[in-house]
C-alpha cells in the first residue's frame, strides 16, 4: 500500500491550509459558526449532501455510492480551547484567551482531506455510503456534541464508526490502538460551603471552611486509595479551590468552593464514586454545622474499542505504514473523549496518530499553549484513514 502513501501526498499543501485557517480563528464549544460554514463549503464544492442545523453547528457530509455495501461513519470534532496561543507561527490564534491546543483543527483538515478524496475517486469506493461528522463541543460543554448528534438521529443506518486522535507522544507516521478499554468516565464536581466568617484570631467564634474543606478534600482522596479496589483503576482530582481574598491575612472567610473531576472505566466503581462524593462533602458539613452545595455534572461514559473494527484499524494501518509503525498500547487512557456516546449505539473504535518531530521543536504535549504538529503527519494519517474506511465498506461481517 506505499502506492496509497504516496499518492494522497498531493492533498497535503490542502490540508495545511485547511488546518492553518481554522487554527488562526479558533472558536469553542458549540458556537462554531465560521468552521462549520467552511466546512459546509467545502463539503459542497466536493459534490457530498450537506446537513447541518442539528447538535447547534455540527455539519453532516454523505456520499452515497449507488452501490451496495455498508454505511461507515467518520467523526472529527471542530472546537477549539479557552486558553492562550503562546506560538509563534504566522498562523497563531487571532482571538485572544482561544486557540486550538489539542488539534481538533488537525482533525477537521484530515476530514477534509478523506471528503476531497472520496469525491475525486468515487469510481474506486468499495461501495455503500459514507457519512463524515463534524462535531462541535467535544471539549464540552457537557454532555459534548456526541450526545446531541447521536440523539438527532442523523447517523440512524450507520453499520460503523471510526475516529482518531492526533497524539504527540509518537512521531509523525506512526499510530497506536488497543482492544477493549480505551477511556474512561468523566465527570465533574462543585462544592460550595457557607459558614459564619470571623477574625483569624477567634476561630472559636466562627467556622473555619478552608478546615473543614482540607478535611472533605483529603477523605475525597481516600475514596480513589483506600476504598476502590486495587486492580479498578479511578482517578479522583480536585482541581480548584477559591476562598477569602489573598490580601487579607486575617479573616476566614464566610464561603468556600472547590471543584474537580473523577474518571473510572468501570461503570460500578463510577456510581461508587459519585454516591460516596455527595455522602463525605454532606457528612462532614454536618458535623461542621456548616451548609453546602453539591453539584455533580456527567459528561461522558467510558468507552471500549469494538474488537473487530480494531482488526480493520490495525490492518488497515499495517498495509500503509508497515507494522514497525503500529503501535499496541498497554494501557487505557484515564482522559475523557465523547466519542463514547457513538459506540453506545454504534459498533466503533478510535485511535491515535502521530505528530511528534524532535528535530523540527514539535514536542509540546496537548493542551499546551505551545502545542503544535508536524503538518507532514496528516498525509500518512489520510492514508490510515482511507484504508480504514474501504475496508469497512467492503466487510461483510461489520
Amino acid at each position: 500500500m506505499q502506492g496509497l502513501l504516496n499518492e494522497v501526498q498531493e492533498y497535503r499543501d490542502r490540508m495545511v491550509e485547511w488546518r492553518r485557517n481554522i487554527h488562526s480563528c479558533p472558536e469553542t464549544g458549540f458556537h462554531l459558526p465560521k468552521t462549520s460554514a467552511m466546512v459546509a463549503g467545502v463539503l459542497e464544492k466536493l459534490g457530498f449532501q450537506v446537513h447541518t442545523g442539528f447538535a447547534e453547528s455540527a455539519v453532516l457530509g454523505i456520499l452515497e455510492t449507488g452501490r451496495p455495501g455498508n454505511t461507515i461513519a467518520v467523526r472529527a470534532d471542530m472546537d477549539a480551547l479557552g486558553m492562550q496561543d503562546e506560538k509563534d507561527v504566522p498562523y497563531r490564534s487571532a482571538r485572544d484567551g482561544v486557540c486550538h491546543a489539542c488539534g481538533h483543527d488537525v482533525h477537521t483538515a484530515l476530514l477534509l482531506g478523506l471528503a476531497s478524496y472520496l469525491s475525486e475517486h468515487r469510481d474506486q469506493i468499495p461501495g455503500g455510503c459514507v457519512k463524515l461528522i463534524f462535531q462541535p463541543a467535544e471539549e464540552g460543554p457537557a454532555p459534548g456534541g456526541a450526545k446531541l448528534i447521536v440523539d438527532s438521529g442523523v447517523l440512524d443506518g450507520v453499520d460503523a464508526i471510526f475516529g482518531a486522535h492526533c497524539q504527540p507522544q509518537y512521531p509523525a507516521g506512526v499510530m497506536g490502538c488497543r482492544y477493549g478499554s480505551f477511556f474512561a468516565s468523566g465527570d465533574f464536581f462543585e462544592v460550595k460551603l457557607k459558614g459564619t466568617g470571623c477574625h483569624a484570631a477567634s476561630p472559636h467564634k466562627g467556622k473555619d471552611l478552608i478546615s473543614i474543606a482540607m478535611e472533605m478534600i483529603q477523605a475525597i482522596q481516600n475514596i480513589g486509595s483506600r476504598e476502590i479496589p486495587p486492580m479498578k483503576t479511578a482517578v479522583i482530582s480536585v482541581c480548584s479551590i477559591n476562598a477569602g481574598v489573598l490580601s487579607t491575612k486575617n479573616v476566614l472567610p464566610s464561603e468556600l468552593t472547590f471543584g474537580g473531576t473523577y474518571r473510572a472505566h468501570d461503570g460500578q466503581v463510577r456510581d461508587y464514586i459519585a454516591g460516596r462524593l455527595e455522602q463525605i462533602v454532606r457528612d462532614l458539613s454536618r458535623m461542621n454545622e456548616i451548609t453546602c452545595e453539591f453539584e455533580d455534572s456527567f459528561a461522558f461514559p467510558s468507552f471500549a474499542n469494538d474488537r473487530d473494527i480494531t482488526d480493520t484499524i490495525y490492518q488497515s494501518a499495517a498495509e500503509v505504514l508497515g507494522q514497525d509503525k503500529v503501535m499496541k498500547r498497554p494501557e487505557p487512557e484515564m482522559g475523557s473523549e465523547d466519542f463514547a456516546w457513538y459506540t453506545r449505539k454504534y459498533k466503533g473504535a478510535f485511535f491515535f496518530f502521530g505528530v511528534k518531530n524532535e528535530e523540527k521543536g514539535l514536542t509540546a504535549s496537548l493542551h499546551n499553549p505551545r502545542f503544535d504538529i508536524d503538518e507532514d503527519a496528516m498525509v500518512p494519517a489520510l492514508a490510515v484513514y482511507i484504508n480504514t474506511l474501504y475496508h469497512l465498506l467492503e466487510r461483510q461481517d461489520v
